[in-house]
């Protein structure tokens, strides 16, 4: 598919060896410098000219700092047009972006620290005193650049961070108001060079960091926008974060890829869904399926159809509200499967009728998809369920590795194929239905979530002798709560309340389990191994403490941290 032909002056190239970050941005700013880029919800607005000129001013200095390419810049920050300088600006000098969950807390930040050994910090002021309450290596870092929505500058807390670490704090404000002084062009950036690396939990072990080359996020951007008929004219509404490629690639750079404008929203409320996009103006716009049915669970409203919003990416489409949320609020709906580490091969066709259930076919132009024997490898017969694998068909357009885990990386493509984890079913016209994670799994708000880390932080909490952390079925479709079980030290008393309150402050909200049980002892094989499926499908008993039947708000929690 060659999408220059189809959108006007859309910004990736059409040969593959061009296609880097700086090249994209620099086709975008010559073809429409004055466009409007992005708006946030809250006003602040920059034309593509005005975003790349921050962009240059704040890569300028990093480069005065000593920032080299294949140096590791992190970016811990809410939605905003700075995070966008920031990650721009890390592709410009050919650094590597890597966006950390601005949910992480305590083990599971330190984890991402000490797997990038960032040179620079990008963080908003006000997640500085998740950073300061750590204790990891700083040897690595050179300067942390902070993003302050005040106009005072630095806070208390960022100047007490600069006395710790003994490393300069600078303001964001600051630096793009510097104009771009370069005796040199920007470093000479490869499809092959790494540009993002974006985290995603498993189900046994820590968070994995996917190095994403510069090829392979191109190629989210041209298939979103080509799958999409994404076009200059287009308002792309996002509430997803940018640490996720929903947000980064699929949203942000295929908009900006497009020339169309880009609307930001802190974060996702599903009662002013709608007044957002009505707002925006939004032509086009993401969301998962628990996403979906928050907003379908809102009371009907006679203009819900009034907005002019024609295409909504879906990952899923819930079958129990999917088709009614579509006809509610008068868009078409484009589902898509995919992850971090190969982008989205499948994707359904605005063209052809919608098939109830599937998320698209294979785009073969760009993938290789088998769905085989998890067991053997070996593909399955068409309508048999099992695990999907892909390979690319170009090179650099999937990941390069998991940072810092060459186990991991080795076993996840074996047989020179990515084992996805993904258990699914093709059909013989080549439709694919995806139908669950393998393994033991916990899914929360479309978040992959390592049991690992829950059990790792229970473990920590006094009392605690064993615990296992599991998904039981939440109210939305594919989507879980946590339970967490655990057994206690002799003559140990584990109050819930004390836990969840130690809990909120050790991990991500989307991590602190809804469900408590005590028991004796826990089930296990001959071999010892915890019967982790007979614990979920065991489920909630009289004797699970439920966190809000106990009427505990996880937001109070959270904001006395």
């Amino acid at each position: 598919m060659v999408l220059n032909e189809q959108l006007p002056a859309f910004a990736i190239p059409d040969s593959l060896s061009e296609w880097t970050l700086p090249k994209v941005a620099a086709r975008r700013l010559k073809a429409s410098p004055d466009a409007v880029f992005a708006r946030e919800v809250s006003g602040n607005r920059e034309t593509y000219g005005q975003f790349m000129a921050h962009a240059e001013a704040l890569a300028a200095h990093f480069l005065q700092v000593g920032i080299e390419p294949g140096d590791r810049i992190l970016i811990f920050a809410a939605n905003s047009i700075a995070a966008l300088h920031a990650w721009m600006a890390a592709a410009l000098v050919g650094a590597v972006d890597v966006s950390a969950n601005t949910g992480y807390r305590g083990n599971s930040l330190a984890h991402v620290l000490n797997l990038a050994k960032p040179s620079l910090i990008v963080s908003d002021a006000e997640l500085m005193p998740c950073l300061t309450e750590l204790t990891w290596d700083f040897s690595c870092l050179r300067q942390i650049v902070v993003i302050d929505n005040t106009e005072t500058g630095p806070s208390k807390l960022v100047k007490a961070f600069e006395a710790k670490g003994n490393i300069r704090v600078r303001h964001h404000q600051e630096l793009i108001a510097k104009p771009t002084l370069l005796k040199q062009p920007w470093p000479e950036i490869q499809p092959s060079d790494a540009a993002s690396v974006v985290f995603t939990s498993g189900t046994t072990g820590p968070a994995k960091g996917v190095v994403m080359p510069h090829g392979h996020v191109c190629l989210l951007a041209n298939t979103t926008a080509g799958e999409t008929d994404m076009t200059a004219s287009d308002v792309f509404y996002s509430a997803h974060p940018l640490f996720h490629i929903a947000g980064k690639f699929m949203g942000v750079l295929a908009i900006f890829a497009a020339g169309g404008t880009l609307v930001l929203d802190r974060k996702f409320d599903a009662k002013r869904w709608l007044d957002r996009i009505r707002e925006s103006g939004a032509t086009i716009s993401i969301a998962h399926g628990p996403m979906i049915e928050m907003i379908q669970a809102e009371p009907p409203r006679s203009e819900d159809s009034d907005n002019v919003l024609t295409r909504l990416m879906c990952c899923p489409l819930p079958k129990r509200h999917g088709d009614a949320f579509l006809e509610r609020f008068g868009v078409k709906g484009i589902e898509m499967w995919g992850m971090s580490e190969v982008g989205c091969p499948c994707w359904t066709s605005r063209q052809s009728p919608a098939v109830a259930g599937s998320c698209g076919k294979v785009l073969t132009e760009w993938y290789d998809v088998e769905v085989v024997d998890p067991e053997t490898d070996r593909p399955v017969p068409d309508g048999t369920a099992g695990e999907i694998v892909v390979r690319p068909r170009h090179p650099w357009t999937t990941m390069l590795c998991y940072m810092g885990m060459p186990e991991e990386t080795v076993n996840a493509w074996r047989n020179l194929w990515f084992h996805t984890g993904d258990i699914a079913v093709r059909d013989n016209n080549g439709n694919m239905f995806y139908i669950d994670r393998k393994g033991d799994r916990i899914r929360r708000r479309a978040e992959n979530i390592s049991s690992f880390d829950i059990e790792a932080a229970v473990a920590d909490f006094a009392g605690v002798k064993e615990c296992v952390a599991v998904g039981v079925p939440s109210s939305y479709e594919n989507d879980d709560d946590i339970l967490v079980y655990i057994v206690t030290m002799e003559k140990a008393v584990v109050e819930p309340l004390a836990l969840l309150s130690f809990l909120a402050r050790a991990l991500p909200h989307f991590m602190v389990p809804r469900y408590i049980e005590i028991i004796d002892e826990l089930p296990r094989t001959p071999t010892n191994k915890v019967k982790k499926k007979q614990l979920s499908q065991r489920g909630i008993q009289t004797s699970t403490w439920d966190r809000k039947g106990a009427g505990v708000s996880l937001k109070e929690l959270i904001s006395q941290r």
